[in-house]
């Protein structure tokens, strides 16, 4: 078991706000800030999700500031989530962090991400019940899907992707992402 930090969702709240992404895990402030190429990519995302979306009302999409607590503690950001309408926070609690799981969490790479921590971060997503994963690869132009450990496909170019049964009806070129 690798030792905890002892930062706190308080010391989160108290970090200045500059526009970089934080997240804490195992008691330690992380941040992973992004560059234009990242943030057009996320942008087009969340464009395609939530312009099918509006067709297919079953769920919301959230930006990479939104914070999500995971079963084990650790409070992450994905770049772009997708819930589920029953699964939505109720009024009262919407101004919280997220206390539900992503029905898909999608990930795109940054310059400055370090293998690793990709790496932990899909599997800490998979082990917390993530259904979907996608990792979003800017330089090759692939996206990797994970839905677990071990079944996980690559997509390149005109190839199609959905997110079947969690986006039902869903599905798109990966060139439109890039």
């Amino acid at each position: 078991m690798k030792p905890r930090g002892t930062a706190t969702v308080e010391d989160l709240l108290k970090a200045p706000y500059d526009g970089l992404k934080r997240e804490l895990v195992d008691g330690e402030i992380i941040v992973s800030p992004s560059g234009w190429k990242h943030s057009k990519i996320t942008i087009k995302i969340i464009h395609i999700l939530a312009t099918f979306l509006e067709d297919h009302p079953i769920g919301q999409i959230g930006a990479p500031d939104l914070g999500v607590w995971l079963s084990n503690g650790n409070l992450r950001s994905p770049d772009v989530t997708f819930i589920r309408n029953e699964k939505l926070p109720r009024k009262e609690d919407e101004h919280k962090f997220a206390e539900f799981i992503p029905d898909l969490a999608v990930e795109v790479l940054s310059p400055s991400d370090r293998p690793g921590f990709v790496s932990e971060k899909i599997r800490e997503f998979l082990e917390n019940a993530v259904p979907i994963v996608w990792l979003v690869d800017s330089k090759q132009k692939t996206v990797t899907e994970y839905r677990s450990l071990s079944e996980i496909k690559q997509f390149t170019g005109d190839d199609m992707i959905s997110a079947e049964p969690v986006l039902p009806g869903f599905s798109c070129s990966i060139s439109r992402f890039f």
